[in-house]
């Protein structure tokens, strides 16, 4: 069986309306999002959203660790515990692979996320890393729980099923990565709100392919970031999806499971698979990143932002958290390093009104306790969005 339909499109060819406004205000959305803010600002929250990114992709698979617990782990302190040490690893070995993806996508026109060969080495990237190890052996729940190995990277060599859903033969993926290389390679004019449709679509028609014999949730949604940023969708990275669809993640499973059932009858398109599914799975995705996008416009207002970096150094310094309270002047220089992005430590002094040795302790300080992060022993400095702190200041981001 082939996963037509390719598209969510009607008789006549064209995409439907609703899908394509949903995605031009999609598209609209995501490019406003923290247009006020220097880039400086703009990376550090980008790095924290790829842990944000690895918690909720992992949580989906139910094996999500805490960012708390990754910061930790980037840190070398992992738990005592063996299975939550190895998720700590996981979602370190999670963030590596997106830095990853991304590095590949910004090299340009040599690299598409829409290849077998691209989806592959994702996997293989995420796989083969040595602290991947343990979750290698796959066991069976249809062939009397015998333990297969994975070989990263490599395409399954048996059926396989996903709830009800039985992948297709192992020996047609060649084939059906055939036509999903060609439909998926998107035409260069194409606008941003169809090409965010051609991103959604692949996401379900590779899940459904289910060409690994496990990690198909973890690299397909991997494969969608890459595909987000390979298309330049302004603002992403500023957002993940993988946040909504753990949130969601029941329903997320459901809409592809209905996007896996074949046509219903002659009024349900002209695929082997059911175009209404297809278009509910579409609208749901699409739902999903507004909301989404609509949260981090929310939590990104620079005046609430702002305030609540005040409200988070008063509270720290009234011992309302368990952590080390912050050195006094800290909300000066944190609220003045949000709005110009990055500093010469010799001018922290007079953002503080203070000598320059208080200024000296105070950066000190805050670099040790990770609340500032620089290049060099030396160097300009600027903020680093911790665990702890962005809970706080970007409420309801982390959860669970």
């Amino acid at each position: 069986m082939y996963f037509t339909p390719l598209l969510p499109v009607n008789l006549d060819g064209t995409i439907d309306a609703e899908l394509m406004e949903m995605a031009e205000a999609l598209c609209l959305k995501s490019a406003s999002l923290g247009s006020f803010y220097p880039p400086q600002v703009l990376d550090g929250i980008r790095s924290l959203l790829r842990t944000v990114n690895s918690y909720y992709s992992n949580k989906i698979e139910s094996e999500g660790t805490h960012p708390f617990d990754i910061e930790r782990a980037s840190r070398q302190i992992f738990s005592e515990d063996r299975k939550q040490q190895q998720l700590q690893k996981l979602s370190l070995v999670h963030i590596g692979v997106q830095e990853w993806i991304e590095g590949k996508v910004e090299e340009g026109d040599s690299v598409t996320p829409f290849t077998r060969d691209f989806i592959c080495d994702v996997h293989r990237t995420f796989y083969a890393h040595p602290d991947m190890e343990p979750f290698l052996d796959i066991k069976t729940k249809r062939e009397g729980d015998e333990t297969i190995r994975m070989v990263p990277g490599e395409f399954r060599d048996r059926t396989v099923y996903v709830g009800d859903h039985a992948a297709p033969e192992h020996t047609a993926i060649p084939t059906l990565f055939n036509l999903y290389e060609r439909t998926y390679r998107i035409p260069p004019h194409t606008t941003q709100a169809k090409k965010v449709i051609y991103a959604i679509a692949s996401h379900h028609r590779l899940t459904w392919i289910h060409p690994f014999l496990d990690g198909n949730g973890r690299t397909s949604r991997l494969v969608l970031d890459g595909i987000f940023a390979g298309i330049a969708l302004k603002g992403y990275g500023l957002w993940n999806i993988s946040r909504g669809l753990a949130r969601r993640s029941d329903e997320y499973k459901a809409y592809l499971a209905l996007a896996d059932h074949p046509r219903q009858g002659d009024r349900d398109g002209r695929g082997a698979l059911s175009l209404k599914g297809f278009k509910s799975y579409i609208i749901f995705m699409l739902e999903v990143a507004i909301d989404q996008i609509a949260y981090m416009g929310e939590v990104l207002q620079l005046n609430t932002l702002s305030q609540r970096i005040e409200n988070y150094v008063k509270f720290s310094r009234q011992g309302m958290y368990q952590t080390e309270p912050l050195p006094k002047y800290s909300e000066y220089l944190l609220k003045e390093l949000l709005i110009v992005g990055e500093m010469a430590r010799g001018d922290v002094a007079k953002v503080i009104h203070a000598s320059d040795r208080t200024a000296s302790t105070l950066i000190k300080k805050l670099l040790e306790m990770h609340f500032l992060e620089s290049d060099t022993p030396k160097g300009a400095i600027r903020l680093k969005f911790n665990a702890h702190f962005a809970s706080e200041i970007f409420p309801g981001l982390i959860s669970g």
